[in-house]
This record gives structure tokens, sequence and C-alpha cells, in this order.
């Protein structure tokens, strides 16, 4: 009976999470067409700004979701966002198999990878029209202690220096900056510290 009842729930939570997929996708599709229709182009970050007013949760998980399925190096690594703002962002890295080495514990490059993404994102909040590319130039790294459970990243963007990049990019079209990401574990401990160079291309969209 106990085996009967874990089925049906397994299978109502299947329904529910495909349910809710769905009724993310049509959301999705028809935001998008009214945007575009306005000569704005949607992307994750711009989806998740909308969604913030409204439920950050909803913003948060929807973002989640598409940075698992969308972007072909991290997808899988389960990434997921706790708090996403004009100037911060957190990032939550799961201590899922995929990202552990050897040792099981947290491997470096995984590290480094959701480092990297949560940067781009937080930067990608701040696109400008047009096509935006977001390249990392150089990177270093520190690694504190192991970790063998899920791990914080976190980034704050000062709006000084968000403004110098995004005047650099309308009167040059390229800028440079660099972002430094703190990573702490479940009791705030530092467990790792990136810092990257990061350089900005922009072409603007046509009239």
């Amino acid at each position: 009976m106990n085996q009967q009842w874990l089925t049906i729930l397994m299978s109502k939570g299947i329904e529910l999470e495909q349910n809710l997929r769905q009724q993310f996708q049509t959301a999705k599709e028809g935001l998008k067409t009214q945007l575009e229709e306005r000569g704005i182009r949607l992307s994750a970050a711009d989806l998740a700004a909308v969604l913030e007013d409204v439920s950050p949760k909803v913003s948060h998980a929807a973002l989640s979701y598409a940075l698992d399925i969308v972007r072909p190096f991290s997808a899988g690594m389960g990434l997921r966002i706790s708090r996403l703002s004009d100037t911060q962002v957190e990032m939550i890295i799961p201590a899922r198999t995929r990202n552990m080495n050897e040792a099981h514990t947290l491997h470096e490059g995984a590290l480094t990878t959701a480092g990297i993404e949560a940067a781009k994102l937080l930067w990608m909040r701040h696109a400008p029209m047009g096509n935006f590319e977001i390249l990392v130039t150089h990177i270093e790294s520190e690694f504190f202690k192991s970790q063998n459970e899920e791990c914080r990243l976190r980034m704050e963007l000062a709006e000084t220096s968000r403004e110098v990049v995004l005047s650099q990019l309308r009167d040059q079209r390229e800028a440079k900056s660099d972002a430094e990401i703190k990573v702490f574990d479940a009791n705030e401990q530092a467990v790792a510290e990136l810092r990257l160079q990061l350089s900005f291309k922009h072409t603007p969209a046509l009239s």
C-alpha cells in the first residue's frame, strides 16, 4: 500500500511540474510576442526582471529553470537563483554528482563555471538594446576549503561601476570591468573567491 501511495504521489508531482512548465512556456511566449512587437528582445534575464515585481520566487525559479536547460555548458548543474537585483546576485550550486570531483567535494571547475554564470546574469540585467556580448578574458581564483555540500556564490555590482561601463559602451561600443565573486558554505564560512576580468561589446539595435 505504501508503495502504491508513493507511486501516486510521484505521478502527481511529475504532473504538477509538467503543468507549471507548460504554463510558464505559454506565458513566456505570449510575453515574448508582445515585447518583440514593440522592438524589445526577450532574454532569460529580461523575463526575470519582468516577473520580479510580481513574485520574486517565481522569477528566481523561472530563471533557475532557464539556466538549467538553455546554457549548453552549465546545463544540468542545477544552478539556482536565490537573490537577484540590479546590484546583487546570489546563486546556489548544489552538491550533485555532476558538480563533484573524485574526492566527492565540489569541483573547482564547477565553482568557476557558476561564478561566470552569476556575473553574466547580473550584467545582463543592464544589457543595452541590440547585440550585447560578455567575454571573460582573465580569471584568478583562491580556494580556501573543500566543500561536500551546496554553496552560495555572491556578487555585487556598484552603480558607479555599472554606469561607467554603460557610458563607455554608448561612446565606444566596447568596455572592460572586473568582477569579484565570493563563495560561502551554509555556515557563512569562505570557500573560495573568484576575480574575473570582463570585456563587453555592444552593437546597437537598428531603428
